[in-house]
């Protein structure tokens, strides 16, 4: 079996600034109707939540480290933050926690719970708190 390498992208504060309002756009959507009695709009609420939290992860990478993740392993994001102080702790169990979600909004035949989607909305809130902070 290969090993996976490390896919990382060089970024600045500028980027960290485009990266964070990429992430308010996927929030407005997400937040529409996240808790939606329809099941599909729910999987679209949090999969749009997934997508608000990863690009606020790498806003807080940017602004904080000078390199984001760029591969498709979000391992890589989750230890990126990991190195990016208390901030950056913090962000990394609210990305988590969003990630932990992505396979059942995005690729499940059975659509988030209203709970499973109020947890994703929160911790995709948290991230962009941090991000702000960052």
């Amino acid at each position: 079996m290969a090993k996976k390498t490390s896919r990382t992208r060089r970024c600045d504060r500028q980027d960290g600034a485009q990266r964070h309002q990429q992430a308010k756009a996927f929030a407005e959507l997400a937040e529409l109707d996240p808790f939606a009695s329809d099941g599909p709009a729910r999987s679209a609420a949090v999969s749009n939540a997934v997508l608000a939290g990863i690009a606020a992860a790498d806003a807080i990478c940017c602004r904080r480290l000078g390199q984001r993740a760029a591969g498709s392993d979000h391992q890589q994001a989750l230890d990126l933050l990991g190195q990016a102080g208390d901030l950056g702790t913090s962000a990394r169990r609210e990305l988590a926690t969003l990630l932990s979600a992505k396979n059942k909004a995005q690729y499940e035949q059975t659509d988030p719970t209203v709970t499973e989607a109020k947890r994703a909305i929160r911790a995709m809130q948290r991230l962009l708190e941090l991000a702000a902070q960052a």
